[in-house]
């Protein structure tokens, strides 16, 4: 019954909003299942001498792009049937892209820690981002089912012919230059927020990179005075004293809680 309660006063939220801001962290996050699927259990099996370990993060990009009805999927699904006609952005920690593939809009989100579906220069000799393409990705799945993995060679920088790698936050120069055309837009949104009725959802955010979306999200609530906040996690849903009157905290995967929103 409770949560029956905090479902409809979030939807009652969002419908009375004039902006709706949506940070989704690391439960948002796709799970390593991957390492079970058949992709990964062969091109493991190719490489037992571990001469091929770069080809991993490859194969698991191919592997996200070929998943269909995940729980993330639909909560994406949830998520973008909420937030229908109503002025928005999300910012996202996922790096899977999973959420361009919901019907958001994609000029309303801004995914900070990276993108598997680009690439960036191993030692970051140029801003360039590279787009990961279908021809690569087949290239490199028929060379790990077949077990010949000498046939796939690394990618290589067009510029100084050092090796590609995916162009996210754990890369060893992370290249910040694929998202932040995207930043700019969503912080010039953000200016349009002050003294107007804002509706922030936190949804699945632990505190990793707490300065992207925890700290600054619940700045924003503590000193909007016609915002609403709502913070959904599994295990770190406390609010801060400041917010303890003004926000909401839910106890719950934020996943599960999409997927059953307008249930």
């Amino acid at each position: 019954m409770i949560m029956t309660e905090k479902k409809q006063q979030l939807l009652k939220s969002v419908e009375d909003a004039e902006l709706v801001l949506v940070g989704l962290g690391k439960e948002f996050v796709i799970d390593d299942s991957f390492c079970s699927g058949e992709l990964f259990q062969k091109w493991k099996h190719a490489d037992s001498e571990e001469k091929f370990l770069w080809m991993e993060p490859f194969l698991k990009t191919i592997w996200l792009n070929e998943q269909k009805g995940l729980a993330n999927q639909k909560a994406y699904e949830a998520l973008a049937r909420l937030l229908e006609g109503k002025n928005y952005f999300i910012v996202t920690l996922a790096t899977d892209d999973m959420i361009y593939e919901s019907g958001l809009n994609p000029e309303r989100i801004v995914a900070p820690c990276g993108s598997v579906n680009k690439l960036q220069c191993e030692k970051h000799c140029t801003e360039k981002i590279y787009p990961w393409t279908k021809e690569m990705g087949e290239e490199l799945k028929d060379a790990a089912l077949s077990g010949e993995l000498e046939q796939c060679l690394p990618f290589i920088c067009p510029d100084c012919k050092e090796k590609l790698e995916l162009n996210v936050i754990s890369a060893q120069s992370y290249n910040e230059a694929g998202y932040l055309p995207m930043w700019e837009k969503y912080t010039k949104w953000l200016q349009g927020t002050l003294n107007r009725k804002l509706c922030i959802i936190e949804a699945g955010v632990d505190f990793s990179y707490p300065s992207v979306i925890r700290f600054p999200f619940e700045k924003m609530a503590f000193f909007n005075q016609k915002a609403s906040f709502y913070r959904i996690h599994e295990k770190w849903y406390q609010l801060t004293e400041e917010l303890k009157d003004k926000g909401t905290a839910i106890s719950c995967n934020s996943k599960d809680f999409f997927m059953n929103l307008f249930v």
